[in-house]
């Protein structure tokens, strides 16, 4: 392991973004997908600033996904796996126990949830295949969101502890001290000599960087850069003379695209320049268009001042005065009302005495008697007697009274107010309804300003409608007295037009300086530059749009030393040199020899490079393209547990191992010869193995109780719907006689206990299924004690150094063993037998008795086989 914790300490010194790839190789060596591809090459952009995307960061290669740095004598050893919650559809609360010494075997067919328990195992202990994934229950919904955990119990230098262990936490380093073997612990792979080469475990890291994903993500920026367009073959209509040319020549990944796009933004006012420019430069007498323009201009002031005139009348102020006027006369007449009233209180008048209508019959009264009836004397004061002017009879003293009454009242300030108001009132609502209003320009002068503002008609129109309707409303309150209902006016033309005259005075000055040739140089220039930033605006969008892949590609070609391997490749041959030795070449001979791939042999191999001397392993194999060619999946599954056990017997450490179906792709004789490898590891340190194979698992059998060593097994099994339940020993077809023997024995004692003097249908197929499993162990007892085991099913051999045992049987014995054979096959379902017969079942003492027969003849063959022996 101090291989990998070298590598690790050298990837510090490496791009954030190869770090992370570095992990990747870890766990997944040479299975990254594309997906993995484009993570490193994003990360690699975001690295070099090309793009930043908030939901990727680099997950370096770290402590926490190596075996941790342990001391020789603090041996490190699983004695148990429990208490796991949310593993697959595991039930929770499962246990697996672990022998400590020599070999434990967890049998468990497809579907059996072995590899739930091989992923936790892979994941706590930090193996190289991480590939699969642990999920809670997918059946349950409730259960998506939760973290599967578990509890390991171990053992470190004969201390016992437990680990907790949580899916997304870092595993312990204590277990990171047990070694997993899958297909990643070794590989092999094609040199560029053509040679076969072995890499040990770890290095492939180093290796797969330079060799594989550099490579492959150099191709991925090789491939964009290539695909940018950046040639300026589009804009050549943009270059010149002008700011925009020579911004357009000197585009570069320096190049300022704010510039550029203030450049490209015309202005109203600057459209507008570019058409008077235009207009100037055309004209063939510069100065007579001047003066044109010039008086334009006059005219336009001259209209401009006509359209305030009409405010004088109809303004804000204006209506505040007759407002005012009205309400003046309003009260002088409320005055003038109430002295009527006065009037009229003292005798009965006829109705409207006092009121306007009356006081004109009185003047008109007065002016008759001074005028023509009495012209010499003042007008009420004549004497008594005297005739009326108006009905001409002669006059009371109580009529001369009335009358000079009267004209008191005529005289009075009241009356004099109230007239005064109403004759404002009068000359005002006069002067308005005169007032010249008029604002339209003549034909001449309309026509001007329809060439200069195709609107300003509508607007003018508008205005004068304004004006109408406003001084329509303020006549309208002097009745109504409703002052508030008066419309406010339309906005003046009077701006719009005094810009139009300032524009004809621009248009005069620029037709004079156009006289200058000086001058109309630099008009040209300037109407140069404006139609140059009128171009560039309609292609501003594309621009902007280049110059970004002009600094994309300047940016990703910055990613190139990033994508230089020759250091790496250097790194490499010094790992190499150290790691690979004449020791581990013998040991992984050693173990091709035992695993039954001896005719593959390791090499040491020296090269020079500028003048330092580098090592690798050689295997002497032929050549071609891929090594798949050349080596079948067993020859590389064999290859792979020789190179594990050749790096761990020159580990300095004995800890435990954990196999998990190390047999795949193997054939029967090299599955033997993993079976006796195991079992010899197994007598120097802990050894556990999952397997599905049944034959393989026999052959494990066979090779653990020929070498004596120390065994734990265990099966695995669908319970109450759901998979992963643990089950000591094995599965009834796996178990030898004497396990099937003390089985029957224990379900013949449930029966006993519990048989009815009448047994129901219940109690018939219990018997009947133990009497299938008494025929089944019978026929065991054949193959293994009668014939000593020198013929199995499973095995493709025959166990002829066990023949010496075979002691034969004779009659009596035989047709003990065919009586109990034959009473068996008629109880067991396996036959239909007749309904008519109505044939009773043995009773729970029967099959107590029968299982003490087979016993019996078990004794008989074993006290034979040993006076044999004598």
């Amino acid at each position: 392991m101090a291989l990998l914790n070298d590598i690790l300490k050298w990837t510090e010194s490496l791009p954030s973004w190869q770090r992370d790839a570095c992990r990747r190789l870890f766990q997944k060596e040479s299975d990254l997908v594309e997906a993995d591809y484009d993570e490193l090459y994003a990360l690699l952009k975001k690295e070099r600033g090309v793009e930043l995307d908030d939901n990727l960061e680099p997950a370096p290669l770290a402590n926490e996904h190596l075996p941790a740095k342990l001391a020789p004598e603090d041996t490190v050893i699983l004695t148990g796996l429990r208490d796991l919650e949310n593993v697959n559809q595991i039930p929770n609360g499962q246990a697996l126990t672990f022998s400590e010494d020599g070999l434990t075997v967890i049998y468990g067919g497809n579907g059996s949830g072995k590899s739930g328990y091989a992923r936790v195992i892979k994941r706590a202990c930090r193996a190289r295949d991480q590939s699969e994934p642990i999920h809670p229950n997918a059946n349950d919904p409730m259960l998506a969101a939760k973290e599967p955990t578990g509890k390991f119990d171990v053992k470190v230098g004969g201390a016992s502890f437990e680990i907790e262990w949580s899916r997304d936490a870092t595993p312990s380093e204590n277990l990171s001290s047990i070694s997993v073997f899958d297909s990643k612990c070794a590989r092999s792979y094609i040199t560029k000599e053509q040679n076969v080469a072995y890499l040990p475990y770890g290095l492939d890291i180093v290796e797969n960087l330079a060799n594989q994903v550099i490579p492959k993500v150099s191709d991925k920026l090789e491939e964009e850069i290539k695909g940018i367009d950046v040639s300026k073959l589009p804009y050549e209509h943009l270059l010149g003379e002008t700011e925009v040319g020579k911004a357009i020549e000197n585009l570069s990944p320096k190049s300022d695209a704010d510039a550029i796009a203030t450049l490209g933004t015309l202005t109203e006012n600057d459209t507008n320049r570019i058409a008077e420019l235009e207009a100037t430069l055309k004209e063939g007498n510069p100065l007579a268009k001047a003066e044109e323009a010039r008086l334009s201009a006059m005219r336009l002031k001259s209209y401009a001042e006509k359209l305030s005139k009409p405010l004088i009348w109809i303004s804000v102020e204006a209506v505040e005065k007759l407002k005012k006027l009205e309400e003046e006369k309003v009260a002088a007449e409320e005055a003038e009302k109430a002295a009527a009233d006065v009037l009229r209180s003292g005798e009965q008048l006829l109705s409207g005495t006092g009121d306007q209508s009356w006081k004109l019959l009185f003047e008109a009264a007065r002016r008759y008697s001074t005028e023509a009836a009495y012209p010499e004397e003042i007008f009420p004061q004549f004497v008594e007697g005297k005739a009326c002017p108006l009905c001409q009879e002669s006059m009371p003293e109580s009529a001369v009274n009335r009358l000079k009454r009267f004209d008191r009242y005529i005289q009075d300030d009241v009356a004099k107010t109230a007239d005064m108001a109403r004759s404002k009132i009068e000359t005002a609502k006069g002067k308005i309804e005169t007032a010249d209003l008029h604002i339209a320009a003549d034909a001449a002068l309309s026509d001007e300003l329809k060439a200069l503002d195709g609107t300003i008609h509508e607007v003018i129109n508008d205005f004068q409608a304004s004006i109408q309707a406003r001084r329509h409303a303020m006549l309208q309150c002097l009745s109504t007295h409703c002052w508030a209902d008066i419309p406010n006016l339309v906005e003046s033309p009077k701006v719009r037009i005094r810009q139009l005259a300032a524009q004809q005075l621009r248009t005069y000055r620029r037709l004079v300086r156009a006289a200058d040739e000086a001058k109309r140089k630099r008009l040209e220039k300037e109407l140069r530059e404006l139609s140059a930033r009128q171009k560039l605006s309609k292609s501003l969008t594309a621009i902007i749009e280049f110059l970004g892949r002009i600094k994309r590609k300047f940016a990703l070609e910055k990613c190139r030393p990033d994508l230089k391997t020759g250091s790496i490749s250097n790194q490499s041959k010094r790992f190499t040199t150290v790691a690979v030795t004449d020791e581990l070449r013998k040991s992984l001979n050693d173990e091709f020899q035992a695993l039954g791939i001896g005719h593959i042999k390791a090499k040491l191999k020296e090269r020079s490079s500028r003048g330092t001397t580098y090592h690798q392993i050689l295997l002497d194999l032929p050549v071609t393209k891929k090594i798949e060619e050349i080596l079948s999946e067993g020859e590389q599954r064999a290859i792979a547990l020789g190179a594990f056990f050749a790096e761990l017997a020159l580990a300095n450490h004995s800890c435990g191992i954990v196999l998990d179906d190390p047999v795949s792709s193997l054939d029967h004789w090299r599955r033997r010869n993993v079976a006796r490898r195991l079992v010899e590891e197994s007598k120097r340190r802990q050894v556990i193995v999952f397997t599905h194979d049944t034959s393989f698992l026999g052959q494990l059998s066979d090779e653990i109780e020929a070498a004596g060593v120390p065994c734990a097994t265990s099966f695995l099994e669908w319970q109450g719907g759901a998979p992963g339940c643990v089950n000591e020993g094995l599965p009834w077809d796996h178990q030898g006689y004497k396990a099937r023997i003390n089985a029957l024995e224990q379900a013949h004692s449930k029966l006993a206990k519990a048989w009815p003097p009448y047994p129901g249908e219940k109690e018939v197929t219990a018997i009947r299924h133990e009497y299938d499993r008494l025929r089944a162990t019978l026929e065991r007892v054949i193959q293994d004690v009668v014939f000593n085991g020198v013929v199995k099913r499973y095995r493709d051999w025959i166990k002829v150094d066990s023949l010496e045992d075979v002691v034969g049987f004779d009659r009596s014995e035989y047709e003990a063993i065919a009586k109990l054979h034959k009473r068996s096959c008629d109880i067991v379902t396996a036959h239909d037998p007749s309904s008519a017969k109505a044939a009773t079942v043995p009773t729970a003492t029967d099959l107590g008795n029968d299982i003490v027969a087979l016993k019996g003849i078990i004794e008989v063959v074993r006290t034979r086989r040993k006076g044999a022996a004598a």
